[in-house]
């Protein structure tokens, strides 16, 4: 087993990535294999990666920041609660301790994004498939009865398995490598993007593409691809109804007097997901402040949450158990000052790290430390895939080098 360890383990890092999509189920199993795995291998290798781990900054914070979800067990009220957000975040403890101090195969790693640039958008258009002719639905209720109902999954963790096809066939199309089938991969994803449908996935992009093309206004192909991709987002945006209808309806019925907002949501179930947001966090604040600087415990922010949505009548969050939908607001409001920088500064360590060695963790990271500010992406166990395993896995490895 020793001898083809480098094979199981870059396996077992596909089948997370492609079980993210289909089965959380599987996931697990291969994740909870992986750690096995860790500890299948000489003793010398052993020696080397407890090395790494004693003196790895990065491994430091996430441990760090997983042992604060403990503390915060020992004085919240609710400790079932509480203990089910430990269970869910427990793979940051163990996950990017594993991914990071493993032995790196950099062939092996450009092999599995060449395998995800081509299998991933292949579970969509198939899924996709099923739904439209053998569920006999319209494409317009896709994320609903498919991804929300049958795979119990958000399209906002979906982006990030997402992103990796798009990475990799746009790198290949400037490599001029497999131009025709990278050309192919990169249009069937960001046509799955758009049926996803999501607006803030949809600005997000906008924004992570301009960044591109501000940094590459000396690359004169980097520069006319940039342009390119920007004109198609804009255009797919105006034109494919079910982003257009999203687009609409949002600037339509946005206000932004505080008073109106909250009158709004207190008559009727509405349906702008930003003003939800923005009243989510207005009703938090308060109560992150008087919780410092211990926060009100590991268990008890979403008890918290409802009493608030109760007292202002917040009819859709009332409906529909809101969390914080801030992952900041979240850390600070469960575990005060403690937890919450300790997640900032985990942040702006894989960011810094990724800037001067890797840019595609550094579109990862600046994604998720955005999309952070939208979606609370540690209450779910797909966004703990996303922070544990995805993150430091494009991290410790170098596409912009390997891939061939």
């Amino acid at each position: 087993m020793i001898k083809h360890r480098d094979s199981i383990i870059y396996s077992l890092y596909g089948i997370i990535c492609l079980a993210f999509i289909l089965s959380y189920a599987i996931t697990n199993i291969a994740s909870v294999l992986l750690l096995a795995m860790f500890f299948v291998d000489k003793k010398s290798g052993l020696a080397n990666k407890f090395k790494s781990i004693k003196r790895n900054k990065i491994i430091g914070l996430y441990v760090a920041f997983f042992v604060i979800q403990l503390v915060g067990l020992i004085y919240t009220a609710n400790l079932d609660e509480g203990l089910r957000r430990v269970t869910v975040l427990l793979p940051l403890f163990f996950l990017p301790m594993v991914v990071i101090a493993e032995q790196k195969n950099e062939s092996y790693f450009a092999r599995l994004m060449s395998v995800l640039q081509f299998a991933i958008p292949i579970i969509f258009v198939v899924l996709i498939f099923i739904h439209v002719f053998y569920d006999d639905r319209v494409i317009s209720t896709f994320v609903h009865f498919t991804i929300e109902e049958k795979l119990g999954i958000s399209q906002f963790y979906l982006v990030f398995i997402l992103i990796l096809p798009l990475y990799v066939s746009y790198q290949k199309i400037l490599d001029k490598n497999k131009v025709l089938l990278s050309s192919l991969t990169f249009l069937t994803t960001l046509g799955t993007l758009f049926i996803l449908g999501n607006k803030t996935i949809i600005v997000l992009l906008f924004i992570l593409v301009g960044s591109y093309l501000i940094n590459n206004l000396k690359n004169l192909r980097k520069f006319i691809l940039s342009i390119v991709a920007l004109v198609i987002l804009g255009v797919a945006s105006f034109n494919i109804p079910i982003v257009k209808e999203r687009f609409v309806t949002m600037f339509k019925t946005m206000d932004f007097d505080m008073e109106v907002i909250k009158t709004k949501n207190s008559f009727t179930v509405t349906k702008n997901t930003l003003e939800h947001r923005i009243l989510i966090n207005y009703l938090s604040f308060n109560e992150i402040i008087e919780a410092l600087p211990f926060g009100v415990g590991t268990g008890d922010v979403e008890d918290v949450l409802k009493k608030q949505y109760k007292e202002a009548n917040f009819k859709a969050g009332i409906l529909n158990n809101f969390n914080s939908h801030n992952q900041y607001f979240y850390e600070f409001f469960k575990t005060g000052l403690l937890g919450g920088i300790t997640f900032i500064v985990l942040l702006f360590y894989l960011t810094k790290r990724a800037y001067h060695l890797n840019n595609f963790a550094f579109i990862l990271i600046i994604f998720f430390a955005l999309a952070c500010f939208i979606e609370s992406y540690l209450y779910r166990q797909h966004g703990v895939t996303i922070f544990a395993f995805i993150i430091p896995l494009i991290l410790t490895h170098n596409y912009n080098k390997t891939h061939y």
